[in-house]
C-alpha cells in the first residue's frame, strides 16, 4: 500500500529525525536557525522544486541548554526562518507546518527620485532603492551578526507633561502565561514585517507573570513631566542579515541589511500588584528577587520605533473623561486585540556599536530604529494571557494623548495595528517638552 502525506500549515511530518517542508510558491530560499550559544545555523538553502524536502532541525541543543539550566521562567523555542527571493522581491516565512507558503512582501518599488538607475539584468526592485536577486542560487544571504541581550524593558507606560491632568487614574495588567506567543519581527529600510503562519508563532512555557500597577483614586500629576514604567527582564534575539542588492543611487553592488528580532525568555516572573503612594510606587502584593520586576519614572528601551503610527486622542477641559482603554486577550488569529509590540532595549544598540556594522551599513541605523519585539496572546492548555490599560482623568486644559501602535505587515498580505502600551498625555506648548521617542528635551515646541 503506498503511503501518502498531507501536508498542510498546522501540523509537521518527521521522518527519521528530519522533518518534511513542501514549499508552494517559487524562487529560491535561506533556511535560519538560531542557536543557545547566540549564533544562527544556515540550516539549508535551495530552489523551490515541485517535490517535498527534508531539513533537520537542531531544537535538541535548545532542550539541552533548558534542562541544565533548572529554572522553570517562561521560555521558548524559536521557530526556523525561511528568507527567500523571487522575481517580485523579497520574502519571509517560518516553518511551523510542513506545508510553506512563501508570497514576496508587497513593497512600492518606485524610485523616490529621479537619478535612480533601472536595476540590472537578473535584479528586480525591492523598495525605491535597492534591487535584489531574483536567480541565485548561492552566497546571495548571510548572517552579518548574532546577539543574545537580556535587559529590563518596558512593556508598559505613562507620561503627563506640563500638568495637563488635574486629576488622574490610571490602572494597567500584564498577564504572560503560556498562552504567550513569540513571533519573529523582520525589519528592513521598508519597514517592519510580522511573520507568522496559521499555527501562531510559538508559545511559551514556565511559570508566568502576573503584574499590576495602579493609581488609587484620583492623583495630581504635579510635576512638569510625570511618568511611570513597568519594566520587566527579558531575553531575546537579534539577527543582521545581509542581503545581496544594487543599489540604484549609488550604482554599486551592496548588502541590505534585514534585522529581525525573536524573544525568548521572560525572565521576571510571579505576581506583583503595585500601588502609586505618596512616597512613589509601593508593592503591596508580590515576592520581589533578583529578575523581579520594577517600576520607573524613566523608560526603559532604545526609543519608541520611528515606524509606528501615533494617533492622537484630543482632550477638552470639560470634566472627568476616559482618555485610552486598551485590552489585550487570548484568539485564534493574530489581530490587534491579541498582539503586543515592545521596543527593543538599548542593550542591543550597544552591542551593535561595539562592531563595526552600523559604519559599514549606515541604513542599518533606520532599521534599529523601526524596529521592536512582537507577543501573540492565543490559547494553550486553557490558559488566558493578555493586558489591560486605562487612563481616566481631568484635563486642566485642552490638550491630548498620543497612542503609539505598529502597523505591521503580515505574512498574508494583512495589515495589523499591534499596540504599544506607552501614551503620552500632553498640551505640546509648555518650556520643557521632551520627546518622547527619545527622550531629548528642548526649550519649546508645538505638536499641534
Amino acid at each position: 500500500m503506498a503511503t501518502v502525506w498531507l501536508l498542510d500549515e498546522n501540523t509537521t511530518i518527521e521522518i527519521l529525525g528530519y522533518n518534511l517542508y513542501e514549499f508552494e510558491g517559487s524562487g529560491h530560499y535561506a533556511v535560519f536557525y538560531p542557536l543557545p550559544n547566540g549564533s544562527v545555523k544556515l540550516l539549508k538553502t535551495g530552489k523551490v522544486e515541485l517535490l517535498p524536502t527534508l531539513i533537520k532541525i537542531p531544537r535538541e541543543e535548545w532542550l539541552r541548554v533548558f534542562s541544565a539550566e533548572n529554572n522553570n521562567v517562561l521560555r521558548t523555542q524559536p521557530v526556523p526562518l525561511v528568507i527567500f527571493v523571487n522575481d517580485k522581491g523579497l520574502g519571509f516565512a517560518t516553518l511551523r507546518g510542513s506545508k510553506v507558503v512563501l508570497k514576496p512582501l508587497e513593497v512600492p518599488n518606485k524610485p523616490s527620485v529621479m537619478t535612480a538607475k533601472p536595476c540590472p539584468k537578473g535584479y528586480v526592485p525591492e523598495g525605491p532603492r535597492y534591487c535584489v536577486p531574483n536567480d541565485v542560487t548561492t552566497n546571495w544571504v548571510e548572517v552579518l551578526e548574532s546577539k543574545t541581550i537580556t535587559e529590563p524593558i518596558s512593556f508598559i507606560g505613562i507620561r503627563v507633561e506640563n500638568n495637563v491632568l488635574r486629576k488622574l487614574e490610571f490602572e494597567t495588567w500584564l498577564f504572560f502565561h503560556r498562552s504567550t506567543y513569540a513571533y519573529w519581527t523582520v525589519g528592513l529600510n521598508v519597514g517592519p514585517i510580522t511573520v507568522y503562519t496559521k499555527k501562531l508563532g510559538e508559545h511559551f512555557d514556565g511559570k508566568g507573570i502576573d503584574i499590576g500597577y495602579r493609581t488609587p483614586g484620583n492623583i495630581h500629576p504635579e510635576d512638569s513631566v510625570w511618568s511611570r514604567y513597568v519594566n520587566l527582564y527579558v531575553k531575546y534575539q537579534v539577527v543582521v542579515f545581509g542581503v545581496l542588492a544594487y543599489d540604484r543611487y549609488t550604482e554599486k553592488f551592496t548588502k541590505l541589511p534585514v534585522m529581525a528580532t525573536y524573544p525568548l525568555e521572560i525572565i521576571s516572573e510571579g505576581r506583583y500588584t503595585v500601588e502609586e503612594t505618596s512616597n512613589g510606587p509601593k508593592f503591596v502584593e508580590g515576592t520581589k528577587g533578583l529578575w523581579s520586576p520594577f517600576i520607573s519614572s524613566e523608560p526603559h528601551y532604545y526609543r519608541v520605533p520611528d515606524s509606528s503610527q501615533v494617533q492622537r486622542i484630543w482632550l477638552s477641559s470639560s470634566g472627568e473623561q476616559t482618555i485610552v482603554y486598551m485590552r489585550g486577550h487570548s484568539s485564534w488569529r493574530f489581530t490587534s486585540e491579541s498582539s503586543l509590540s515592545v521596543p527593543i532595549g538599548p542593550g542591543i544598540v550597544k552591542a551593535l556599536q561595539e562592531t563595526d556594522l552600523i559604519s559599514r551599513y549606515p541604513n542599518l541605523a533606520k532599521v534599529l530604529n523601526s524596529i521592536s519585539l512582537t507577543f501573540g496572546f492565543h490559547y494553550y492548555s486553557g490558559e488566558q494571557s493578555g493586558f489591560l490599560y486605562s487612563i481616566k482623568g481631568t484635563p486642566e486644559r485642552d490638550c491630548y494623548a498620543l497612542v503609539y501602535m505598529m502597523k505591521v505587515n503580515t505574512s498574508d498580505y494583512r495589515h495589523v495595528d499591534v499596540p504599544m502600551l506607552l501614551v503620552t498625555v500632553t498640551d505640546g506648548k509648555s518650556p520643557g517638552i521632551c520627546d518622547p521617542r527619545t527622550g531629548l528635551c528642548i526649550d519649546s515646541a508645538d505638536k499641534s
